[in-house]
């Protein structure tokens, strides 16, 4: 059961230091909008539980923000150019009310992509790269708390694969799959559905690219908080498959794809729930 705006309040509003403990296991079920802002940057490390050190820590980060080269021509062209897309995903798609190709979110937006990739050497911009940093633009105001946070997100995602490949993490899913949903998943290979053509950002960008963002955020609520983090995403994408088995099953090729593609929403407490249960039925018949 998801936790009051009060009692997170209650947290938040200690003089000396956040009990992250308490932090963690009110999060788990679910941030009320109003103080997810805050949260999620205690729960991603930027905000430092040590209320002393909260100013000093958060001026110099802006400083070390200010300090990053934020121009690059070509990659502006094309993040414009994946915002329409995304644009019109979004709006499609959710009760959020957020105008991506405004001229201060488009600034901020490319700000924080470009500083990213030129304090990270040899990354290549993407659209999964725009679609992880959606979240944070719908939740925190500050383009310097938003960058940390995207940044320390980030960090996340590629520690998570490194412990798994994303090959590897791709390969474990499908099986689970087979396993799992087995109507399904023959009716896919009837229908020829590549699994690099949906899965693979299902896996790579936790389905920022699919899901409408008010799911996504929830979503993350349990992933930057419960004791699986990110390792309960696979199951997160099987319970999805589950509860939209019967549509899919109705499905031809590319009106498979196109439904993968851009997911309609759905109960994420729900999702979460059963995730949680199906990687307990995973591990008690041994598939873990």
């Amino acid at each position: 059961m998801a936790c009051t705006e009060e009692e997170f309040l209650e947290i938040l509003g200690s003089e000396v230091s956040i009990d992250m403990d308490k932090l963690v296991a009110v999060s788990r079920h679910g941030i009320p909008e109003r103080v997810r802002s805050e949260v999620w940057k205690y729960l991603v490390g930027v905000s430092k539980n040590d209320k002393s050190e909260e100013e000093r820590v958060k001026k110099q980060q802006e400083i070390d923000y200010k300090e990053i080269d934020k121009n690059d021509a070509e990659i502006t062209k094309k993040i414009r150019n994946h915002l329409k897309r995304y644009q019109i995903h979004s709006k499609e798609s959710t009760k959020l009310k957020i105008d991506f190709q405004g001229v201060d979110i488009r600034n901020k937006i490319e700000n924080i992509i470009i500083s990213y990739i030129n304090y990270n050497n040899d990354i290549e911009y993407n659209f999964g790269m725009l679609a992880i940093l959606g979240p944070f633009m719908c939740t925190l105001q500050s383009e310097s708390d938003i960058f940390h946070c995207y940044c320390a997100m980030m960090k996340k995602i590629e520690e998570n694969l490194a412990q798994d490949s994303l090959t590897s993490r791709l390969s474990r899913f499908m099986m689970y799959f087979r396993s799992v949903i087995p109507e399904l998943f023959s009716h896919f290979e009837e229908e020829e559905i590549n699994s690099n053509d949906w899965a693979m950002s299902w896996i790579r960008y936790l389905l920022s690219v699919e899901l409408p963002l008010d799911c996504v955020l929830r979503l993350w609520d349990s992933y930057l908080s419960a004791q699986l983090g990110l390792d309960l995403h696979v199951y997160v994408c099987l319970a999805i498959l589950i509860n939209f088995s019967e549509e899919l099953l109705e499905l031809e090729h590319s009106e498979i794809l196109a439904f993968l593609q851009h997911l309609p929403g759905i109960d994420m407490d729900q999702i979460i729930a059963q995730a949680y249960n199906i990687r307990d039925d995973i591990r008690s018949n041994n598939e873990l």
